[in-house]
Parts: C-alpha cells; sequence; structure tokens
C-alpha cells in the first residue's frame, strides 16, 4: 500500500472535453434463470419481454419484394393461380379445401390446417409443370403432435414447419433423431379463432417468436428465419434475424389466394441461402446427444480476412453461446478450433453494429494511442495482457459482407409510429369500474419509482415514463469473425482462487495503461477476462478481450443501443446517473433574487466505472462458489448468502442494492454476506476495493457541473487497489491453496420475490440513512494506508 499518496485536489486537471453521450442499456432478458430454467410458459415470455413486448408491422408488398426468397425465374402468379384454377384446386369461393372458414369448423386445429399440405403439393407440382427444370428443394411439414429435439430441453411443437426435400423420409420415419431444430427451415402456427381472440391471439404469437428465437439461438448455421401465423382467414408472415423481429400486415389467406401462392413457391423453390443458411459455416457431424456436452455438433468455419484470404477452422467444442439466446444482439459464439495442421485458435462469431468498428482495428487504435502516450514499455505490457488476432474479418456472403442491409436488399421499410405489432396483447380494463385516487396525477401522467436515481438529493421527483411514440427501429448490423492464438480459462471456468488472483492484478495492469491512454474498455465481464497458461509461457499470465465496446474517453459517437448482462456493470451506467453527486447548497432567499442552481454534468463513463466492474468480478466468484474443501453448511449462513446473492445479481435494471453494497463497505464481511469463513481475506480484499472505489466516486463527483478524472489521482487510486491482488498482498498469501467449485444461482419462491421487490421499492425511494451523511466527505486520501 501507498503509505503517503499525494492530495489528489493537488493533481493537474486533463483538459475538459464536452461529456460523451453514453448508449442506452438494454438488458438481456433470455439471462435470467426463469428462461434458463423456467417452464416453457415462462421462456416464451421471457423472449417476449426481450423484443420490448412489440415489433415492427410492415407492408405485405415490402415484405415479398424485400425479405422473401425470391420466385424462380420464369414463373408468374397469375399463371401458377390460372393454372389452379383450372385443376379445381382454386374456386370462385376461394381453396377447394377450405369448404369453410376455420372458426366454423368443428374439428380439431390440426385437423383443419392440415387442408394446406394438399394445396402447397398443387401449387409445387403446377410450378415444376410449367418449367420441368425446376428442382423443389423445402416441403411443407406437418407434424402439430411431435416436438424437435436439440442439446436443450424443448417441448414447443411447431404446428407445421418448413424442411428441406432431403431430411422428409428420415424424419418421419426416425423423428426422435432426424426432426431438430437444425432441420428446420421455418416455424407455422396455426389457430382456428382469428386474431379478435385475444387469448389465442396471444398463445399464437409466442409460439412463433419463440420458435424463431430457439432456431436463431440454437443453429450457428442461421443468419435469418421465417415464420408463419394463420388465425381463421388471417395470415401473418414473420422474420427474425440479428437486427430485427418482424412481421407483415394480416392478410386473408383464403380470399387473396395469389399471397398464398405467392408464399409457398418462394419458400418450395428458395435455396438454403435465401431461407437463412450461412454458406461460410457448415455442420460436419450433426449428431448431438441430448445434454452431452461430450457430443456436440461439429462445424467447419471459414474466417477471411480484409486481403481476402480465407482460412478454414474445424470446432473442438463450444466455449460461449449464452449471448445468442436473445435474438437482437450481438450473438457471440466462441468455439475452441483447429485449423486443418491441427493447430488450436480461439474463434468469435459474431454481428456488430454498423456504426461500431471491428475488434481488431480498436485493438490496433487503443494500441497505437498507448505507444503514443505512455511508451515502449506500457506498449508491450499491454500487447501481452490482449488477445493476440490471427485471422480476422467480416463474413461476406454472395460476394458481399452480410448485414441485415443486405438481406432486405438495402430497402428498409417506411415506418411510422403506427408500424408497431404487440406481441402481447393485456386484457383490457374498463377505466370507469377502476378505484382512481382523486388526489393522484396518475390520471394523466404515468410516473414510477424506477427512475430514482441512489443519491437522496436528486429523489424530490419521479422521472415521467410517458414520452410520444416513437417508429419502430431496425438495428443495423454486420456479421464478423475473429480468431485469436491464445486460449484461457475465463473467470467463470477458474476454480483456483491464487489464479484468480493473478488474472485479476493483470488485468487492472491493463486497464491502468488503458486508462492513462485516454481509453475506457467499457465490457468488463467474467467471461472475457482469462487465466492463461500457453504451451511456450514461462510464466501464466492474464487476458482481456472483447474490445468492441471500448472507446476513447472523449469521443463524441453515439449508439442506438448496447445489450448484455447486469452482473458486471457498474451501478452508475445501468441507471445513467451520478449517485454521489451533491448540489451545492442553495444561498440565503433574497426578494426580487431568483435562484438559478447550477446545472449538474450529465453523465458519461469514466475508468472509475471499469473498476467497479473488476470489483464485481471477484464478488460474482465469491458468491457463485465455494470453497471445495470447506464448503458452507450452516443453514443461516446459506440463507444469508442466498438473499445476498440475489440482491447484488438480480438481473434486472434496480442497482440500489450494489449502490448499498459499496457505500456500506465497512460492513462487508462474512458476516453480513454469509460466505465461508476460509474466504475470509478474500471478502476483506472486496471491502477494500469498495472503499476505494466509494471515495473515488464521491471525490470526482464533487465539482457537480463537471466530472474529470485526474491522472495523479486515477494513479494513487491504482497504486492503492492494485496491492490489494498482487503478489505483495498479504491477502492473497491467505488464499493460496484455496480451491473453488461452483454453486448453482439460488432460485426465490414466488413469496420471496414479491418479498424482494416489496423491499426494492422502499429502498429506492427511501433517503438514505443519516448517520451515512458524513461519508459524503470521506476522500481517497483520507482512506490510503489505513485499511491494513
Amino acid at each position: 500500500m501507498t503509505a503517503n499518496p499525494a492530495p489528489v485536489s493537488t493533481a493537474p486537471v486533463l483538459p475538459a472535453l464536452p461529456p460523451a453521450k453514453e448508449t442506452p442499456y438494454k438488458s438481456r432478458t433470455t439471462d435470467l434463470l426463469i428462461f434458463r430454467e423456467g417452464q416453457l410458459g415462462d421462456k416464451r415470455d421471457a423472449v417476449i419481454e426481450d423484443l420490448g413486448n412489440m415489433v415492427p408491422e410492415v407492408d405485405l408488398d415490402w415484405f415479398f419484394e424485400n425479405l422473401l426468397p425470391p420466385m424462380p425465374k420464369g414463373i408468374d402468379t397469375a399463371t401458377v393461380v390460372e393454372q389452379l384454377r383450372k385443376s379445381g384446386v382454386v374456386t370462385e369461393n376461394g381453396w377447394a379445401g377450405f369448404s369453410q372458414n376455420p372458426q366454423d369448423e368443428r374439428r380439431h386445429e390440426d385437423v383443419v390446417f392440415a387442408q394446406l399440405q394438399p394445396i402447397f403439393k398443387a401449387i409445387s407440382d403446377t410450378v415444376q409443370e410449367l418449367d420441368p427444370s425446376l428442382q423443389q428443394t423445402f416441403t411443407l411439414l406437418l407434424q402439430p403432435t411431435k416436438y424437435p429435439t436439440s442439446e436443450r430441453a424443448c417441448t414447443s411443437k411447431p404446428d407445421n414447419c418448413w424442411v428441406a426435400i432431403e431430411d422428409v423420409e428420415s424424419i418421419k420415419n426416425d423423428p426422435g433423431r432426424f426432426y431438430t431444430w437444425y432441420n428446420i427451415a421455418g416455424p407455422a402456427e396455426d389457430k382456428k379463432l382469428p386474431e379478435s381472440s385475444r387469448e389465442q391471439r396471444n398463445k399464437n404469437v409466442a409460439q412463433i417468436v419463440f420458435n424463431m428465437q430457439q432456431i436463431m439461438s440454437l443453429d450457428p448455421c442461421r443468419r435469418f428465419t421465417f415464420g408463419t401465423t394463420m388465425q381463421d382467414r388471417e395470415l401473418r408472415v414473420w422474420y427474425a434475424c440479428r437486427g430485427f423481429v418482424l412481421t407483415t400486415k394480416a392478410c386473408d389467406f383464403l380470399k387473396d389466394y395469389h399471397r398464398l401462392v405467392h408464399l409457398y413457391i418462394a419458400f418450395a423453390f428458395s435455396s438454403r441461402v435465401d431461407f437463412g443458411w450461412d454458406p461460410t459455416i457448415s455442420c460436419i457431424s450433426p449428431e448431438f446427444i441430448w445434454q452431452d456436452e461430450r457430443k456436440r455438433r461439429v462445424y467447419k468455419i471459414q474466417v477471411r480476412d480484409d486481403e481476402g484470404q480465407v482460412k478454414s477452422f474445424k470446432t473442438i467444442r463450444i466455449l460461449a453461446d449464452y449471448a445468442a439466446d436473445s435474438t437482437i444482439s450481438r450473438a457471440t459464439r466462441v468455439w475452441l478450433v483447429e485449423d486443418e495442421q491441427g493447430i488450436q485458435y480461439v474463434l468469435k462469431d459474431v454481428w456488430l453494429d454498423m456504426d461500431r468498428l471491428p475488434e481488431h482495428i480498436i485493438r490496433a487504435q487503443m494500441l497505437a494511442d498507448v505507444l503514443e502516450k505512455c511508451g515502449a514499455d506500457d506498449h508491450v505490457t499491454l500487447q501481452n495482457h490482449l488477445l493476440t488476432p490471427y485471422i480476422c474479418g467480416k463474413v461476406f456472403v454472395n460476394g458481399v459482407v452480410d448485414t441485415t442491409d443486405d438481406m432486405m436488399h438495402n430497402q428498409p421499410p417506411c415506418l411510422s409510429s403506427n408500424s408497431v405489432f404487440s406481441l402481447k396483447l393485456e386484457q383490457t380494463k374498463n377505466p370507469l369500474r377502476q378505484s382512481c385516487d382523486p388526489a393522484s396525477s396518475s390520471a394523466t401522467l404515468s410516473t414510477t419509482t424506477k427512475g430514482y436515481s441512489h443519491n437522496r438529493n436528486s429523489q424530490a421527483k419521479p422521472i415521467a415514463t410517458w414520452q410520444a411514440p416513437q417508429p419502430p427501429v431496425l438495428r443495423r448490423k454486420y456479421h464478423y469473425r475473429i480468431a485469436f492464438f491464445e486460449y484461457g480459462h475465463t473467470l467463470f471456468a477458474e476454480k483456483s482462487l491464487l489464479n484468480i488472483y493473478t488474472t485479476l492484478t493483470d488485468l487492472l495492469t491493463a486497464l491502468h495503461i488503458i486508462h492513462r491512454s485516454g481509453w475506457v474498455h467499457r465490457d468488463i465481464s467474467c467471461g472475457n477476462v482469462y487465466y492463461y497458461t500457453g504451451p511456450t509461457e514461462a510464466e501464466p499470465r492474464g487476458l482481456l478481450g472483447d474490445l468492441e465496446y471500448a472507446r476513447k474517453c472523449d469521443s463524441r459517437e453515439e449508439h442506438q443501443m448496447r445489450t448484455g448482462t447486469l452482473d458486471f456493470m457498474a451501478s452508475e451506467v445501468v441507471s445513467q446517473v451520478w449517485n454521489y453527486m451533491v448540489p451545492p447548497p442553495r444561498p440565503p432567499p433574497k426578494k426580487g433574487v431568483v435562484y438559478n442552481p447550477p446545472e449538474r454534468a450529465p453523465f458519461t463513463y469514466t475508468p472509475l466505472h471499469d473498476l467497479e466492474s473488476c470489483l464485481w468480478l471477484l464478488v460474482y466468484i465469491l458468491f457463485f462458489n465455494d470453497d471445495a474443501l470447506n464448503p458452507l453448511l450452516d443453514p443461516q449462513s446459506l440463507i444469508l448468502r442466498n438473499n445476498k446473492t440475489n440482491q447484488l445479481f438480480s438481473r434486472k435494471a434496480e442497482t440500489f442494492w450494489r449502490f448499498y453494497f459499496i457505500r456500506d463497505w465497512d460492513t462487508i464481511n462474512i458476516h453480513t454476506t454469509g460466505l465461508s469463513s476460509t474466504l475470509e481475506s478474500a471478502v476483506r480484499t472486496v471491502s477494500y476495493f469498495a472503499s476505494y472505489l466509494h471515495a473515488a466516486f464521491q471525490e470526482i463527483q464533487k465539482p457537480y457541473t463537471s466530472v474529470t478524472v485526474e491522472e495523479s489521482f486515477l494513479q494513487t487510486l491504482y497504486d492503492n487497489i492494485l496491492p490489494l491482488v498482487n503478489e505483495d498482498s498479504p491477502l492473497r498469501e491467505e488464499i493460496r491453496d484455496i480451491q473453488l467449485k461452483s454453486i448453482p444461482k439460488p432460485v426465490m419462491s414466488a413469496g420471496e420475490k414479491r418479498k424482494a421487490e416489496e423491499e426494492a421499492d422502499k429502498a429506492n425511494v427511501s433517503n438514505l440513512p443519516k448517520s451515512k451523511k458524513s461519508r459524503t466527505h470521506t476522500s481517497l486520501h483520507g482512506l490510503c494506508g489505513t485499511l491494513f
């Protein structure tokens, strides 16, 4: 520890710049335990919530022209319809197979909509009669009582689906083995009752959206997928890719039979690429065993660099793919792979926003700034703690970069605030029958406590949630791959507490250099921090990856949205509010003088937020692991640990528990956390770390109208945090031999969840305790050298 650090107030101030606007944050509900381990209905609800309960609704003409697979050359819909009239498939009243509206049928919906199969066969046969050279590639398969299989347990049963012609016989003969989510080109859901039936509409929509999500989540070969829903006479066509999910306006498929003919021809004679498969990745071993990590599908993946050189890799095992569960996201997948010579690498496949640079370019720019501002030694040090690219570049499909723009032929739809389709309709309540407090303003403007800041001085007014309707946004993305030389254990997987401390030491060393060069990382997590022991390395070292969100502190770039997990994110970053900012005292009132309070500094990301993420790395590891040789057994301690875990890692955008955790750093111990006594030294590390962060956040937010991180202030902070984990730390010696074992995330019962939510609401709107007021004046200088 630094014995006599320089007072931070005397340090020179870095040049003041306009604050960078922060990217709005959207948490992934597919990260929640309810999605991972819940019932099918819970999973469907989570997928809908992840989409914000709405998708764009587009015109049929635009969809058929820009998204649907192209019609075969020389085939005209009108000609096909005329031939169907002659054969009696189409009559004056519509399709001969549907003698009455589906909602008027007494038969089961599976039987009613089974009439689509002979209609589809008649259409495809007619096309091949008009042009015998055409080869049908996909067919309509009805298996409404069977569910497709995959490595994951899922009992969702598409009413019907599109599959490749060559897969039909094997699926029918052995559905348990061959009817998989990987073989489904696009799902379909049908209901007899019309969309005016709220319950049936919600059920149909939840099924189609979830089924498309399953395809996109499970299969790395899929760039996009289609879906269809029918309710009585109403047909909608759906589309899902990594930038958006959308649906068409409904049409009457019994009356507008030209639409159904066009749709069925486009699907039946589509290429695999036009149906959403990626030609640069193929499955070379499709066999898998449910819930058996040893037997997974094997893929061959191509990576092309900027010069057009292509290298192929074979997957050995998946390292991370949980982000792909969120349909509209980066959908990051990471594999351990080997090249044709058997040399191993780590390959990452990701969908990046069009306004973001690829990782290898960000890395090069960061290292260039480090060389210029920090010198050659730090340049070499940072290189040693960053993943090293082997080959990287954008993915090309059909000779052009694979983008969500190209999927719709660079012709985005015209969307307005009315172009919105709600995925789940709530039951309408009669406002005349609802009780209302006459003194309440809720009749004119809805407010919520979710908008409160943690700072008691900013809690006078709730933040209104009403906003003018905005047109839905289609996120523009491009497909990118990068292979790295190093393969290390993520902090999720590493179980030696000593190795974790080594990794944290190198992580903090790397971040200090990054911060001194004027950059911030903005995406620290256990999934992108690695403990690496290379085959030729003299000593193991920590590595940092995932630079997609890294940027210069003075960057003026703005982005639409960022998604991710809350587990490691600084609480201020989630809320976009300064938690420690106190306005200056008001002057005494004077007659005729209007006091205009100073404007508080707008929120921006600082190096301290990266450091808070580092703190949450260690906290997460301690709460989701136990001492393998001395596990926690005391029932009361187990309950306490579970409650604290649920508070800190609820994965909701309610971060006051985390704010209080850092604010109350002097109460962090094994008695308040419920952690094992053998982890006491690690818990003390957390307490010390939190104390430094708490003082630092207060210090930089004192000016109120501006927030500036001084260079020597940052140096002082690192001088005090690094000795908590590096080789000089006495705490490190005490944890040297501890091996960890994973423990599952505790699941709250419905009653416990309601109680936690009530406590959360109370905590969110309550003032800070008066006994903590003195902490507003705590300084980093005052803490330095006192905690040991």
